[in-house]
């Protein structure tokens, strides 16, 4: 009875932590299971246990048995696995726990076979005494010890591993390091999965990929890049100061207080604007955007005016339109009520980020903050940006859903060229479908920003230098080069 009852045990293989009879709506059974094998350096190959998780081929590997695998080589590392976290020290040797490296347990009588899981979790990993976020499921192995699973992709890029995968399984190569062939990957349908994309260099202008580049779309709260380039005019021109005390709108508490409300505001309330900058650009405050919009001129609509202004004159395309400060969709004001967004292209965002870094740098001051305190508010506010928390030359820049516009991110990062100059690569993404893919996606194009640059690629499609009327700014090149793009 006792051997069994051990027999359907086997079946489920995940005995998870929050325990129930039955499985409930955030539970997950995979039919899709794989015993891939790893090889080290060309050596003899060991099990993964691999989840496709509710995709084909989209593979979530037990780090255990990865640990395991890799186990005395250059690559391997120790792992601790908690309920909802993990930590990685790389070069400590693996202790195994039981269960590494050993496939799948299907008893020869079940026909209906599926690991059951719970829905993917942002967990948090530290790695090195580094805490990052990825999303992973964690349960309990065979042998009763937290497990975790985690994207191949994800897996690849935060333990810079150079894997390859084909018929035989997974190669690993522990001289190499990750990177990126582009071609290939467009040639498979990378960017399918998102409305728009692209990577490039913001301080000289040269896009190195990108994808639908000139297609409108919704750019939900990437917007409030835009509104922060009005608001610093604003300072500039002297119509505001930094330390001015904003007082908060009816119209601004009301929205504070509603399903997209950030930081609770009440009407009469006063914060300075350099605190609403923060609320703006960290934890994407839709409320922040409309006291500084009526802060400075009077009303939304007149500042929203200001802002597709801005938009002709640092040269983006009649594809950038503006209708509120925040980026949240809205309804117009008629019978047939029809519900609109602030939308753009790939190609105006990345030169709206290229003018914002060139004019007003010290926005990565903000962008580049993990947290920050807002006293007059008596809370304190965490940037929503991932990519700050997974590669540590992230500096900003912002994020941004709506259902219509899915999950967006303007990210950048600062890297040397082989030359000694340093480099802000931006990369943009439009139109993701969850979280999870605008993760990886972004992280993947940062990385492969690097790469070229630091390949020594980059220049090659920059357009041959004319003897007269060469460019006077990095702004001004900017343009020559998106027009000759």
């Amino acid at each position: 009875m006792r051997s069994k009852r051990l027999l359907l045990t086997l079946i489920m293989l995940f005995v998870w932590l929050a325990p129930a009879k039955q499985a409930n709506a955030a539970d997950v059974k995979h039919r899709i299971y794989e015993d891939l094998r790893l090889s080290v350096d060309g050596g003899s190959s060991k099990v993964i246990k691999t989840i496709h998780y509710e995709y084909e081929n989209n593979r979530y590997l037990s780090m255990r048995d990865l640990a395991g695998a890799l186990s005395g080589t250059s690559k391997g590392f120790e792992l601790a696995v908690a309920d909802t976290s993990m930590t990685i020290d790389r070069g400590i040797e693996y202790q195994p726990v039981g269960g590494e490296n050993e496939p799948f347990v299907i008893p020869e009588d079940v026909t209906d076979y599926a690991v059951v899981t719970k829905n993917l979790r942002l967990n948090t990993i530290n790695i090195d005494g580094q805490n990052v976020r990825y999303h992973t499921f964690i349960g309990q192995n065979d042998a009763g010890k937290n497990d975790c699973y985690m994207s191949l992709t994800d897996v690849a890029m935060m333990l810079d591993l150079a894997l390859s995968l084909d018929a035989q399984g997974l190669h690993l190569n522990t001289s190499g390091h990750f990177t990126m062939d582009m071609d290939v990957l467009r040639a498979q349908g990378f960017f399918l999965e998102v409305h728009s994309a692209l990577v490039g260099d913001a301080s000289t202008g040269e896009i190195y990929t990108s994808y639908e580049d000139n297609r409108s779309v919704p750019i939900a709260s990437t917007t409030k890049l835009m509104t922060y380039l009005c608001v610093m005019d604003a300072v500039t021109d002297g119509q505001i100061r930094l330390d001015d005390m904003v007082v908060i709108s009816p119209k601004a508490e009301a929205l504070s207080k509603g399903s997209d409300g950030t930081i609770p505001m009440t009407a009469g309330q006063e914060a300075t604007v350099s605190e609403l900058l923060y609320g703006l650009l960290l934890p994407s405050s839709n409320e922040c955007a409309v006291a500084l919009a009526e802060h400075i001129c009077g009303s939304e609509a007149a500042f929203v005016e200001r802002m597709n202004a801005k938009a002709l004159s640092i040269g983006l395309s009649a594809d950038a339109v503006f209708y509120n400060s925040n980026g949240l969709p809205m309804f117009t004001d008629t019978v047939a009520a029809t519900k609109i967004q602030n939308h753009m292209t790939a190609k105006d965002m990345f030169l709206l980020v290229s003018h914002i870094l060139r004019v007003y740098p010290e926005i990565l001051e903000i962008t580049d903050c993990v947290k920050a305190d807002l006293p007059s508010f008596e809370t304190s506010v965490a940037n929503t940006n991932p990519m700050l928390y997974n590669l540590p030359e992230a500096v900003g820049l912002k994020t941004g859903t709506t259902n219509v516009s899915g999950a967006c991110l303007v990210s950048a990062l600062e890297a040397e060229a082989p030359d000694g100059s340093k480099h802000y690569i931006v990369a943009i993404e439009f139109g993701a479908e969850d979280g999870t893919v605008r993760c990886t996606l972004s992280e993947e194009l940062l990385l492969y920003g690097k790469q070229y640059l630091q390949e020594g690629k980059a220049g090659a499609n920059l357009p041959a230098p004319e003897p007269a009327g060469m460019p006077q700014s990095a702004e001004e090149l900017i343009r020559a080069v998106l027009k000759n793009y």
